[in-house]
């Protein structure tokens, strides 16, 4: 990995825009989730389960997660009826990474403190400490800041929504129905594949992506100033619906599309087509009909960064890749 950057270090201890708290909510859950996951994946293990976690998984973090979440509600990349939002919406809620309203407000801290320098960017939000300090973070910790008037708010025609604060509420809880009802299509193993097994790999994953994703890969695009740019670690497009194409959607985040073309393949964007297609979504924006995130530039000529073991910025090893 690339030295660190020169500048004030703002480390995991500082306390100047807030501190990162060990959740014992947080710790419980995903304790929980894992160790069901793994007594019983291996007790219950089927392969119509196994199809059941690939199919649910790939529906509630692509459909829902990847394009209703992160591209339609976060970043507006398009426009739908409320009862379209509010579908996609619920479809992603069911991923167990949170609601619209708490994905939507993480996001916008780490978007603030990424888009800083360095020194304003408390290792909570980025990644000097290497794979293990970030995944232990995002699993376990929650950032409580010292002044949350100074992040972006989220929409209000959002967070006023009474469905979408009912989805914030129920949390973990809409994992029920769904258990319920895929006890009676295929019994335990499908509640322990597609609950259980399900929920802990996409936790785990999630993150994994999120953090291979601004640490290895291509940067054609340069952020100046600007302390995580993301880079384009297209090994992992496919499963991670095209959100590893992360330089591309630094550069430009309004954009549907995070991939270029065939080269680039974006499951995301393909669903997105799709629900145009079908007249469900409108005013779809790409990197075609937008410009350059302000600041932003195309770096001239190639800069391939090949695979490599994950490092620590500071020379200690990561997780090999």
């Amino acid at each position: 990995m690339a030295p660190l950057r020169k500048g004030r270090h703002m480390n995991a201890e500082s306390t100047e825009w807030g501190e990162a708290r060990w959740d014992a909510g947080k710790v419980l859950r995903w304790s929980l989730l894992h160790l069901g996951a793994l007594v019983g994946g291996a007790l219950y293990f089927s392969w119509s389960a196994v199809a059941v976690f690939a199919v649910l998984t790939g529906v509630t973090m692509c459909l829902g997660v990847s394009v209703g979440i992160h591209r339609g509600l976060i970043h507006r990349a398009f426009r739908a009826p409320r009862t379209v939002e509010r579908t996609l919406g619920l479809i992603g809620t069911l991923a167990g990474l949170g609601g619209a309203l708490g994905m939507s407000r993480m996001h916008h801290l780490r978007d603030f403190h990424q888009n800083q320098p360095e020194a304003d960017c408390p290792e909570y939000f980025g990644y000097r400490d290497g794979f293990l300090s970030a995944m232990t973070h995002a699993l376990f910790r929650t950032w409580h800041a010292r002044d949350a008037s100074v992040y972006p708010a989220v929409d209000a025609d959002l967070e006023h929504d009474a469905f979408f604060i009912a989805l914030e509420r129920a949390g973990l809880w809409l994992q029920v129905p769904l258990a319920l009802v895929l006890y009676a299509a295929g019994g335990p193993a499908w509640v322990v594949w597609g609950v259980f097994v399900r929920l802990a790999l996409t936790q785990d994953g999630f993150w994994f992506v999120h953090y291979v994703s601004h640490v290895e890969g291509e940067q054609p695009y340069a952020l100046p100033g600007c302390a995580e740019q993301g880079r384009n670690a297209g090994w992992l497009a496919l499963v991670s619906m095209g959100e590893s194409w992360h330089n591309n959607h630094h550069a430009y985040p309004s954009s549907a599309q995070m991939g270029f073309g065939w080269r680039q393949p974006d499951p995301g964007w393909w669903t997105v087509k799709a629900l145009a297609t079908l007249g469900l979504v409108h005013d779809v924006k790409t990197m075609g009909n937008l410009p350059l995130r302000p600041g932003a530039h195309r770096r001239p000529g190639p800069r391939k960064h090949p695979r490599r073991c994950l490092r620590r910025r500071d020379g200690a090893h990561g997780l090999p890749v």
